[in-house]
Protein backbone atom coordinates (compact mmCIF):
# COMPACT_ATOMS: atom_id res chain seq x y z
CA UNK A 1 0.00 0.00 0.00
CA UNK A 2 2.97 2.10 0.98
CA UNK A 3 4.13 1.56 -2.65
CA UNK A 4 1.05 2.69 -4.25
CA UNK A 5 0.93 5.69 -2.27
CA UNK A 6 4.30 6.73 -3.31
CA UNK A 7 2.99 6.13 -6.54
CA UNK A 8 0.13 8.52 -6.34
CA UNK A 9 1.78 11.10 -4.98
CA UNK A 10 4.73 11.14 -8.14
CA UNK A 11 1.88 11.25 -10.27
CA UNK A 12 0.25 14.06 -8.64
CA UNK A 13 4.02 15.66 -8.53
CA UNK A 14 4.73 15.24 -11.94
CA UNK A 15 0.96 16.77 -12.77
CA UNK A 16 1.49 19.90 -10.82
CA UNK A 17 5.13 20.43 -12.69
CA UNK A 18 3.42 20.02 -15.94
CA UNK A 19 0.61 22.66 -15.51
CA UNK A 20 3.38 25.16 -14.16
CA UNK A 21 5.24 24.56 -17.66
CA UNK A 22 2.44 24.77 -19.35
CA UNK A 23 0.99 27.90 -18.28
CA UNK A 24 -1.65 26.05 -15.90
CA UNK A 25 -3.34 24.65 -19.37
CA UNK A 26 -4.05 20.57 -19.13
CA UNK A 27 -5.34 18.26 -21.67
CA UNK A 28 -7.72 15.52 -20.67
CA UNK A 29 -4.96 12.91 -21.95
CA UNK A 30 -2.47 14.17 -19.60
CA UNK A 31 -5.18 14.17 -16.59
CA UNK A 32 -6.13 10.64 -17.06
CA UNK A 33 -2.49 9.87 -17.41
CA UNK A 34 -1.90 11.11 -14.10
CA UNK A 35 -4.84 9.49 -12.68
CA UNK A 36 -7.76 11.77 -13.11
CA UNK A 37 -11.05 10.74 -14.54
CA UNK A 38 -14.25 12.55 -16.29
CA UNK A 39 -16.27 12.58 -13.50
CA UNK A 40 -13.14 14.30 -11.18
CA UNK A 41 -13.08 16.90 -14.09
CA UNK A 42 -16.11 17.69 -14.62
CA UNK A 43 -16.91 18.03 -10.84
CA UNK A 44 -14.06 20.03 -10.79
CA UNK A 45 -15.17 22.20 -13.19
CA UNK A 46 -19.37 23.16 -11.29
CA UNK A 47 -16.98 23.90 -8.15
CA UNK A 48 -14.98 26.46 -10.26
CA UNK A 49 -11.75 24.83 -9.72
CA UNK A 50 -10.71 24.29 -13.25
CA UNK A 51 -12.38 26.15 -16.52
CA UNK A 52 -12.82 24.02 -19.99
CA UNK A 53 -10.94 26.55 -22.46
CA UNK A 54 -11.75 24.21 -25.73
CA UNK A 55 -12.84 20.73 -26.08
CA UNK A 56 -10.35 18.31 -24.18
CA UNK A 57 -8.34 21.39 -22.48
CA UNK A 58 -8.34 23.17 -19.32
CA UNK A 59 -6.47 25.62 -17.26
CA UNK A 60 -6.24 25.21 -13.23
CA UNK A 61 -7.64 28.62 -12.78
CA UNK A 62 -10.72 30.77 -13.33
CA UNK A 63 -9.22 34.04 -13.75
CA UNK A 64 -8.13 35.85 -16.83
CA UNK A 65 -6.50 34.07 -19.34
CA UNK A 66 -2.99 35.38 -20.11
CA UNK A 67 -1.86 35.10 -23.52
CA UNK A 68 1.12 32.61 -22.87
CA UNK A 69 -2.45 30.54 -21.61
CA UNK A 70 -4.39 30.71 -24.18
CA UNK A 71 -0.90 29.84 -26.57
CA UNK A 72 -0.62 26.72 -24.57
CA UNK A 73 -4.38 25.45 -24.72
CA UNK A 74 -4.20 25.90 -28.41
CA UNK A 75 -1.53 23.74 -29.25
CA UNK A 76 -2.73 21.31 -26.44
CA UNK A 77 -6.42 21.41 -28.56
CA UNK A 78 -5.01 21.03 -32.21
CA UNK A 79 -1.36 19.10 -31.77
CA UNK A 80 0.90 17.58 -31.48
CA UNK A 81 0.73 18.02 -35.32
CA UNK A 82 0.53 21.75 -35.05
CA UNK A 83 2.65 24.83 -34.23
CA UNK A 84 2.70 28.21 -33.50
CA UNK A 85 3.21 30.14 -36.53
CA UNK A 86 3.08 33.43 -37.82
CA UNK A 87 2.84 36.65 -35.08
CA UNK A 88 2.06 34.00 -32.60
CA UNK A 89 4.98 32.46 -33.25
CA UNK A 90 7.26 35.50 -33.20
CA UNK A 91 6.07 37.05 -29.58
CA UNK A 92 6.62 33.18 -28.49
CA UNK A 93 10.27 33.83 -30.05
CA UNK A 94 10.44 36.76 -27.50
CA UNK A 95 10.36 39.68 -30.60
CA UNK A 96 8.85 42.62 -29.53
CA UNK A 97 6.22 44.54 -32.03
CA UNK A 98 2.91 45.23 -32.53
CA UNK A 99 1.62 41.57 -32.45
CA UNK A 100 -2.06 40.49 -33.11
CA UNK A 101 -2.57 38.83 -29.84
CA UNK A 102 -6.38 38.37 -29.66
CA UNK A 103 -5.79 34.96 -32.13
CA UNK A 104 -3.60 32.08 -31.55
CA UNK A 105 -1.99 31.11 -35.46
CA UNK A 106 -1.37 27.54 -35.86
CA UNK A 107 0.23 25.92 -38.82
CA UNK A 108 -0.45 22.07 -39.57
CA UNK A 109 0.36 20.05 -42.58
CA UNK A 110 -2.38 20.25 -45.45
CA UNK A 111 -3.64 17.01 -44.64
CA UNK A 112 -5.14 17.43 -41.17
CA UNK A 113 -8.77 18.49 -40.55
CA UNK A 114 -9.34 20.39 -37.82
CA UNK A 115 -12.85 21.83 -36.62
CA UNK A 116 -13.33 25.25 -36.01
CA UNK A 117 -12.40 26.44 -32.14
CA UNK A 118 -13.03 30.48 -31.21
CA UNK A 119 -9.72 32.17 -30.49
CA UNK A 120 -7.59 29.82 -33.03
CA UNK A 121 -6.86 30.47 -36.62
CA UNK A 122 -5.22 27.44 -38.33
CA UNK A 123 -3.56 27.36 -41.63
CA UNK A 124 -2.35 24.39 -43.67
CA UNK A 125 0.79 23.80 -45.54
CA UNK A 126 2.49 20.90 -47.50
CA UNK A 127 6.25 21.37 -46.41
CA UNK A 128 4.84 21.79 -42.31
CA UNK A 129 7.68 19.41 -41.26
CA UNK A 130 10.53 22.00 -43.00
CA UNK A 131 9.06 24.32 -40.77
CA UNK A 132 9.25 23.41 -37.11
CA UNK A 133 11.85 25.01 -35.03
CA UNK A 134 13.69 21.72 -33.41
CA UNK A 135 12.87 20.40 -29.39
CA UNK A 136 10.55 22.97 -28.82
CA UNK A 137 7.12 22.36 -26.97
CA UNK A 138 4.91 23.80 -28.00
CA UNK A 139 6.19 22.95 -31.58
CA UNK A 140 6.36 26.22 -33.28
CA UNK A 141 7.56 27.39 -36.64
CA UNK A 142 11.44 28.43 -37.01
CA UNK A 143 11.98 32.46 -36.42
CA UNK A 144 12.75 32.87 -40.39
CA UNK A 145 9.04 31.07 -40.88
CA UNK A 146 7.77 32.89 -38.44
CA UNK A 147 8.76 36.57 -40.05
CA UNK A 148 7.74 35.42 -43.62
CA UNK A 149 4.13 34.27 -42.49
CA UNK A 150 3.77 36.55 -39.98
CA UNK A 151 4.70 39.45 -42.81
CA UNK A 152 2.34 37.64 -45.80
CA UNK A 153 -0.29 37.89 -43.41
CA UNK A 154 -0.67 41.56 -42.89
CA UNK A 155 -2.82 43.06 -45.84
CA UNK A 156 -1.18 46.47 -46.32
CA UNK A 157 2.09 46.84 -48.23
CA UNK A 158 3.83 49.08 -45.36
CA UNK A 159 2.97 47.03 -42.78
CA UNK A 160 4.58 43.96 -44.26
CA UNK A 161 7.57 45.81 -44.78
CA UNK A 162 7.97 47.73 -41.37
CA UNK A 163 7.53 43.96 -39.83
CA UNK A 164 10.55 42.70 -41.92
CA UNK A 165 12.55 45.67 -41.14
CA UNK A 166 12.06 45.90 -37.38
CA UNK A 167 12.72 42.42 -36.53
CA UNK A 168 15.86 42.77 -38.84
CA UNK A 169 16.42 45.53 -36.55
CA UNK A 170 16.24 43.75 -33.74
CA UNK A 171 18.73 41.55 -34.93
CA UNK A 172 17.34 38.36 -34.32
CA UNK A 173 18.08 37.30 -37.99
CA UNK A 174 19.40 39.05 -41.40
CA UNK A 175 18.40 40.09 -44.25
CA UNK A 176 19.96 37.03 -45.75
CA UNK A 177 18.55 34.63 -43.85
CA UNK A 178 15.29 35.74 -44.89
CA UNK A 179 16.29 35.94 -48.14
CA UNK A 180 17.23 32.18 -48.12
CA UNK A 181 14.07 31.20 -46.37
CA UNK A 182 12.05 33.15 -48.95
CA UNK A 183 13.63 31.21 -51.79
CA UNK A 184 11.56 27.80 -50.17
CA UNK A 185 8.52 29.66 -50.22
CA UNK A 186 7.86 30.19 -53.87
CA UNK A 187 4.06 30.79 -53.40
CA UNK A 188 3.83 33.00 -50.27
CA UNK A 189 1.72 36.25 -50.63
CA UNK A 190 3.33 39.01 -51.33
CA UNK A 191 6.52 37.52 -52.04
CA UNK A 192 7.77 40.11 -54.84
CA UNK A 193 7.73 42.52 -52.47
CA UNK A 194 9.04 41.04 -49.40
CA UNK A 195 12.16 39.94 -51.54
CA UNK A 196 12.72 43.78 -52.59
CA UNK A 197 12.39 45.00 -49.19
CA UNK A 198 15.37 41.87 -48.11
CA UNK A 199 17.21 42.47 -51.02
CA UNK A 200 17.13 46.53 -49.88
CA UNK A 201 17.46 45.85 -46.09
CA UNK A 202 20.81 43.80 -46.84
CA UNK A 203 22.33 46.74 -48.15
CA UNK A 204 21.76 48.35 -44.97
CA UNK A 205 17.87 50.02 -44.62
CA UNK A 206 16.17 49.29 -41.91
CA UNK A 207 13.09 50.61 -41.45
CA UNK A 208 10.14 50.88 -43.15
CA UNK A 209 11.12 55.05 -43.97
CA UNK A 210 14.51 54.25 -45.13
CA UNK A 211 13.15 52.11 -47.57
CA UNK A 212 10.51 54.92 -48.85
CA UNK A 213 13.97 57.31 -48.79
CA UNK A 214 15.59 54.65 -50.56
CA UNK A 215 13.23 54.02 -53.10
CA UNK A 216 10.67 57.05 -53.19
CA UNK A 217 13.48 59.94 -52.86
CA UNK A 218 16.70 58.54 -53.72
CA UNK A 219 15.92 55.98 -56.89
CA UNK A 220 12.83 57.83 -58.08
CA UNK A 221 14.73 61.06 -58.43
CA UNK A 222 18.47 59.89 -60.24
CA UNK A 223 20.21 60.81 -56.92
CA UNK A 224 23.37 59.21 -56.70
CA UNK A 225 23.97 55.86 -54.25
CA UNK A 226 24.11 56.85 -50.46
CA UNK A 227 26.00 54.67 -48.07
CA UNK A 228 23.74 52.95 -45.35
CA UNK A 229 24.32 52.92 -41.85
CA UNK A 230 27.78 54.24 -41.57
CA UNK A 231 29.70 54.15 -38.43
CA UNK A 232 30.49 57.23 -36.75
CA UNK A 233 32.32 58.04 -33.62
CA UNK A 234 31.57 60.95 -31.53
CA UNK A 235 34.29 60.94 -28.95
CA UNK A 236 33.60 57.84 -26.64
CA UNK A 237 30.44 57.04 -28.38
CA UNK A 238 29.84 55.15 -31.62
CA UNK A 239 26.53 55.64 -33.75
CA UNK A 240 25.18 55.08 -37.37
CA UNK A 241 24.43 57.45 -39.91
CA UNK A 242 21.03 55.62 -41.62
CA UNK A 243 22.34 57.14 -45.40
CA UNK A 244 25.64 59.65 -45.96
CA UNK A 245 26.76 60.69 -49.37
CA UNK A 246 30.63 59.86 -48.38
CA UNK A 247 32.04 62.01 -51.50
CA UNK A 248 29.68 65.21 -50.76
CA UNK A 249 29.68 64.94 -46.99
CA UNK A 250 25.95 65.25 -46.77
CA UNK A 251 24.09 63.04 -44.38
CA UNK A 252 20.42 62.17 -44.29
CA UNK A 253 18.40 61.23 -40.88
CA UNK A 254 15.38 59.09 -41.32
CA UNK A 255 13.59 59.36 -37.76
CA UNK A 256 9.92 57.63 -37.72
CA UNK A 257 9.58 58.59 -34.07
CA UNK A 258 6.27 60.86 -34.08
CA UNK A 259 8.86 62.83 -31.35
CA UNK A 260 11.57 62.08 -29.10
CA UNK A 261 11.28 60.39 -26.11
CA UNK A 262 12.79 62.40 -23.65
CA UNK A 263 15.19 65.24 -23.71
CA UNK A 264 18.23 63.27 -23.53
CA UNK A 265 17.41 61.40 -26.93
CA UNK A 266 17.22 65.25 -28.60
CA UNK A 267 20.13 65.82 -27.29
CA UNK A 268 21.80 63.28 -28.38
CA UNK A 269 20.71 63.85 -32.00
CA UNK A 270 21.38 67.86 -31.51
CA UNK A 271 24.96 66.75 -30.14
CA UNK A 272 25.45 64.09 -33.29
CA UNK A 273 24.34 66.80 -35.44
CA UNK A 274 26.53 69.43 -34.88
CA UNK A 275 29.93 67.25 -34.27
CA UNK A 276 29.35 66.52 -38.49
CA UNK A 277 28.24 69.60 -38.93
CA UNK A 278 32.29 70.51 -37.19
CA UNK A 279 33.20 67.76 -39.56
CA UNK A 280 32.12 70.12 -42.43
CA UNK A 281 28.89 67.93 -43.27
CA UNK A 282 25.57 68.73 -44.01
CA UNK A 283 22.84 66.87 -42.23
CA UNK A 284 18.97 66.90 -43.10
CA UNK A 285 16.94 65.37 -41.01
CA UNK A 286 13.18 63.82 -42.42
CA UNK A 287 10.12 62.07 -40.66
CA UNK A 288 6.82 60.79 -42.06
CA UNK A 289 6.75 63.68 -44.98
CA UNK A 290 9.12 61.04 -46.67
CA UNK A 291 5.42 59.13 -47.48
CA UNK A 292 3.43 62.00 -48.25
CA UNK A 293 6.25 63.98 -50.00
CA UNK A 294 9.25 62.27 -50.77
CA UNK A 295 9.37 64.82 -53.67
CA UNK A 296 10.45 67.36 -51.25
CA UNK A 297 12.99 65.75 -49.54
CA UNK A 298 14.64 65.03 -52.73
CA UNK A 299 14.51 68.80 -53.64
CA UNK A 300 16.63 69.12 -50.39
CA UNK A 301 18.64 66.39 -51.33
CA UNK A 302 20.09 67.28 -54.34
CA UNK A 303 20.52 71.18 -53.37
CA UNK A 304 22.56 69.90 -50.78
CA UNK A 305 24.60 67.33 -53.03
CA UNK A 306 24.56 70.43 -55.88
CA UNK A 307 26.16 72.62 -53.13
CA UNK A 308 29.00 70.08 -52.11
CA UNK A 309 29.87 69.52 -55.88
CA UNK A 310 27.60 66.56 -57.34
CA UNK A 311 27.78 67.10 -60.85
CA UNK A 312 24.24 65.40 -61.57
CA UNK A 313 20.78 66.42 -62.34
CA UNK A 314 17.72 65.58 -60.23
CA UNK A 315 14.97 63.62 -62.69
CA UNK A 316 11.55 63.95 -61.80
CA UNK A 317 9.85 61.04 -60.67
CA UNK A 318 6.49 61.75 -62.39
CA UNK A 319 5.11 64.60 -64.77
CA UNK A 320 3.14 66.14 -61.65
CA UNK A 321 6.98 65.71 -59.37
CA UNK A 322 6.86 68.82 -57.11
CA UNK A 323 10.86 68.54 -56.94
CA UNK A 324 13.22 71.93 -58.07
CA UNK A 325 16.85 70.78 -56.07
CA UNK A 326 16.08 73.57 -54.36
CA UNK A 327 14.63 74.41 -51.19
Amino acid sequence: MEGLQQADDELVRRFVELRGRQQGAFSRAQAVASGIDDSTLARRCRNRQIRRIHQGVYVDFTGPLPWATRAWAAWLACGPEAALTGETALRWHGLSGDWDDRTIQLAVPQSRKLERRSGIRITRHQDFPSWLQDGREPSVVRLEVAVLTAAAGRVAPDRRVALVLDVCRQRRTTPDRLLAELARLPRLRGRATLLQVLSDAASGVQSFLEQTYLIRVERAHGLPAANRQVRATYGKQVNYRDVEYVPYDVIAEVDGRMGHADAMSTWRDMRRDNTAMLQGKITLRFGYQLVSDPCAAAGQIAAALTLRGWPGVLTPCSPICSARGGF
